[in-house]
């Protein structure tokens, strides 16, 4: 072949191989850029690392660390002085708040809620501490308040002199705690509330928090919230953007998929796999598939296809001094843990400071506890998915109170979670009525492969069981040598899918 020929194979080749790559790229920037429609965004993929990470923390911080009682609403009912309101405005009882005379007791009547800024000062905030304590919880994506329901912006916002940086702290929180997440490569996230904003101060006579009372959601302060909310995207470029209750209202439905693609395509420009929560429990605010649903102190009876995410709360709702015993209200939190990533869920723990910046002892014992326990078992959870049943026994859901969320109730008979990870079955054994053993009729081997190998995650020691045709029965060991729940890996000659 000439030399002539060869060069000019080579060229056509090249200009081919120049159209394929080209074409490809072309392709993949068609399916990776989402236009502000539904269609295009149902395109949307939940990325892998959400999937497999399990567990997240959520900071809820602001203004209402000061009072520290109840909910972030203190704002909102302090100043109840003859009548309640409901979410959307409405009287629902012609009598004062509760909280508006605990208020008067506490305080005293003349103090607006802007007052309790100087208060805010966090001079003990040290992000890396945090950060440090949050890792060794064993979570693996932090979601901060960017700003709540009362307006306080937590981070440097362009769009109000509520916030931060001008006041109470004077320093840019937001910033502070993403820069120490991302020194110890745990996805970041932000949360803005500020969609209720619009009649949160009904009563108020602060000059920073005065508003009309049943007023209108106007163009003007929709604007406002779709800049304060690409402020925060804009700004600091969260993994995670989670949003409250009512952005599901009609007045913003003309922004959910603006929203939506905006904030998608910004994750394509920082070469991010982001993720946009919202609300479940009939505040749904997009289509199924489009974004990761968020369950607000509940949970859900089965395994679902779609991949969820629950809210716990690590202690009462911001009443610091309340408690149970910490060994007690762990084991509920591991439970409820267990359950939910049985059914294909994550779950974000709330975690409540105080307004000085430091987290209380009780809640910190509780994560050391959590990060204890999920380091021993790490290989039954990160990675894993739900098995084909999620195992037995049912946990009563959190009551509707927002006041009595925390405790899960356990009724006496077997309780046990499953999930799979590389071939393998985990069982994580909550309950057990038997004496001494364990029986799972799902495993028999009528029905399953032979079961090869079973041991307690953390134990040296093999586990004895035997498999019939009716039942796989697991000798449970004499003592329990770990705290709170118990897991089991189950080989099989053939591994699992």
């Amino acid at each position: 072949m000439s030399k002539a020929i060869s060069i000019l194979l080579t060229l056509i080749v090249l200009i081919i191989l120049g159209f394929t790559i080209t074409g490809k790229k072309s392709n993949e920037q068609q399916q990776t850029t989402y236009e502000e429609n539904w269609e295009s965004i149902q395109k949307y993929e939940v990325p892998l690392w959400f999937n497999d990470t399990k567990l997240g923390i959520f900071v809820e911080w602001g203004i209402y660390n000061v009072p520290a009682i109840k909910s972030p609403n203190y704002a909102r009912w302090m100043d109840l002085d003859s009548v309640q309101y409901n979410a959307k405005g409405k009287i629902i009882n012609y009598e004062p708040h509760p909280l508006h005379q605990y208020h008067l007791n506490t305080w005293g009547g003349k103090k607006e809620y802007e007052d309790f800024l100087p208060q805010l000062h966090y001079q003990q905030f040290d992000a890396f501490e945090w950060v440090n304590l949050f890792k060794t919880s064993g979570a693996k994506y932090v979601v901060a308040v960017a700003e709540h329901h009362d307006g306080f912006a937590l981070y440097n916002s362009h769009h109000t002199k509520f916030n931060a940086l001008q006041l109470g702290p004077k320093r840019d929180l937001a910033k502070e705690l993403l820069t120490a997440l991302k020194s110890q490569k745990l996805k970041t996230g932000l949360s803005s509330h500020y969609a209720h904003h619009w009649n949160f101060y009904p009563l108020s006579k602060g000059p920073l928090t005065a508003q009309k009372l049943d007023q209108a959601v106007s163009k003007e302060f929709m604007q406002h919230w779709w800049n304060r909310t690409t402020d925060i995207i804009d700004q600091y470029q969260p993994d995670i953007l989670w949003f409250d209750f009512f952005i599901n209202r009609n007045e913003f439905k003309p922004y959910h998929e603006k929203l939506a693609a905006y904030y998608y395509n910004k994750g394509i420009q920082n070469r991010q796999e982001v993720v946009l929560q919202t609300q479940s429990k009939n505040k749904e605010a997009f289509p199924a598939g489009t974004n990761i649903l968020n369950y607000n102190y509940s949970k859900i009876k089965d395994i679902v296809p779609g991949k969820w995410q629950a809210n716990i709360p690590l202690i009462k709702y911001l009443d610091y001094t309340n408690g149970i015993g910490k060994q007690k209200k762990t084991k509920w939190i591991i439970e409820d843990f267990i359950d939910v990533i049985s059914k294909n869920g994550n779950v974000l723990l709330h975690v409540f400071p105080n307004a000085d910046g430091t987290i209380s002892t009780a809640q910190k014992d509780i994560l050391m506890d959590m990060g204890e326990w999920i380091q021993r078992n790490e290989k039954a959870i990160y990675g894993s998915k739900p098995w084909t049943h999620f195992g037995e026994g049912a946990l009563s859901a959190y009551k509707n109170s927002m006041m009595q969320k925390l405790k899960s109730k356990y009724e006496k008979e077997d309780k046990y979670r499953f999930t799979v990870n590389n071939g393998k079955l985990y069982l994580f054994l909550m309950n057990t009525t038997k004496d001494g053993f364990l029986r799972l009729p799902q495993f028999r081997n009528s029905l399953m492969d032979n079961v090869s190998c079973i041991k307690v995650l953390g134990e040296d020691k093999k586990v004895e069981w035997k498999q019939t045709q009716d039942a796989l029965i697991i000798y449970l060991p004499q003592e329990k040598t770990k705290r709170y729940t118990q897991v089991y890996e189950i080989e099989f000659d053939q591994k699992l899918n």
